[in-house]
């Protein structure tokens, strides 16, 4: 009769499991650091969650999170998904024709050629080192740096 609201809370499930025992204030809105919320997950069996700490952002936009589940103290990284990440990521190869990236990840041990040189295909380009082991590039085609 209404397959929206059916896909809709067959979505939900899937994401987030069975959330009918959460308290509908601890659903809707967040728990305020201090307040403990009882969830009774079956007959007679009740678990105890107190918000303990959340931490401001870090320049990943995690935040930790010290929360007692039945009295034990428990640590976890949460992403923010309203912060934006300020953190310098690896630029990632955007053409694969004109850009050659590290097949894995690693440090720059030696590069092999300089600008202007012509490489045939299979050529070596740079080593990276990971793991203690070293990883020779190759070119994947006839160029020039």
């Amino acid at each position: 009769m209404f397959p929206k609201v059916c896909d809709d809370n067959f979505k939900h499930l899937n994401e987030y499991g069975k959330v009918e025992e959460v308290p509908t204030e601890a659903f809707f809105y967040p728990v305020p650091v201090g307040k403990e919320i009882e969830i009774k997950i079956a007959k007679g069996k009740v678990i105890h969650i107190k918000l303990v700490f959340i931490s401001n952002p870090d320049e990943e936009g995690m935040r930790t999170v010290i929360f007692e589940l039945n009295g034990g103290q428990r640590t976890v990284k949460v992403k923010d998904n309203q912060i934006k990440s300020s953190k310098v990521s690896n630029v990632k190869v955007t053409d694969s024709y004109t850009q050659i990236g590290a097949p894995l990840q690693g440090s720059l041990s030696s590069v092999l050629v300089k600008e202007g040189d012509t490489v045939e295909k299979g050529g070596p380009l740079f080593i990276i080192e990971a793991m203690k082991m070293e990883s020779t590039v190759s070119a994947p085609r006839d160029l020039k740096v």
